[in-house]
């Protein structure tokens, strides 16, 4: 782990550090001893550590000292008066939230990531929607304790997941793959290389070129013109199958 980079100050009180942020967290100070997945701000430096530099504790030692990974070593411990203790605000999940299983039932399965998509507030209140890992496709109902708040890396990481398979969805719905193209569609084209203008033109031959299909539109010449454009250039607007002036 090492030192943790992006950990964000948000409050402080006479001078000492009171809340900070991390991955999209809120940490507050506390007292008492660490637990697993605490932040630890370093007040007396030891071996590789640096003052004030936050580490995250990924266990507890018999004798109540914080382990954590300092960048060199792996199971270095401090004792408790060497370092200022933050642990994750509790905030509950809710609908619309990414999150990560991290006690796995009879469904879910460790490190899945998944969408809140409804919450009854019952004993299992969650159903959640498995959008990357083993289970993906599935869903299950889970409780808070079976899950943490998704890394904002991890929520990226799910919408790009989710962004694609709706793209899918999309395409499949007219029995094509992703930015399969016929002669006939209309489409929408952004093409400052050839026709060197944006606007709505009609596929008029297949791609015979790794840059995509011909397209048939009128130009910054004020002209019909005919050019390949690159598919990552069109969006389509109406497949020819769905076109009310063709048979």
């Amino acid at each position: 782990m090492a030192v943790l980079r992006g950990v964000k100050t948000l409050d402080m009180v006479d001078g000492e550090i009171t809340k900070v942020s991390y991955e999209g967290a809120e940490y507050e100070r506390v007292e008492g001893d660490a637990k697993d997945g605490d932040l630890l701000s370093v007040t007396e430096g030891i071996y590789h550590e640096d003052v004030g530099e936050f580490f995250e504790c990924y266990d507890v030692d018999c004798d109540g000292d914080a382990v954590f990974d300092d960048g060199v070593c792996r199971g270095v411990a401090l004792e408790r008066s060497t370092y200022v203790l933050f642990r994750k605000k509790h905030v509950r999940l809710k609908v619309g939230d990414y999150a990560k299983v991290v006690d796995e039932g009879e469904i879910s399965i460790t490190g899945d990531i998944v969408k809140i998509t409804e919450d009854d507030r019952g004993n299992t209140p969650f159903r959640c929607d498995v959008i990357t890992g083993k289970g993906s496709g599935d869903y299950f109902w889970a409780q808070e304790s079976e899950l943490v708040l998704a890394t904002e890396d991890e929520v990226v990481a799910a919408k790009e997941t989710e962004a694609k398979r709706s793209t899918e969805a999309k395409w499949a719905k007219i029995g094509r793959k992703v930015d399969e193209y016929k002669v006939g569609d209309i489409v929408a084209y952004d093409d400052p290389a050839y026709f060197k203008n944006d606007g709505i033109g009609e596929v008029t031959a297949d791609s015979t070129y790794n840059c995509g299909p011909e397209i048939k539109a009128i130009g910054r010449s004020g002209y019909y013109e005919d050019w390949y454009v690159r598919k990552s250039s069109l969006t389509l607007i109406t497949p020819v199958e769905a076109r009310f002036d063709r048979s």
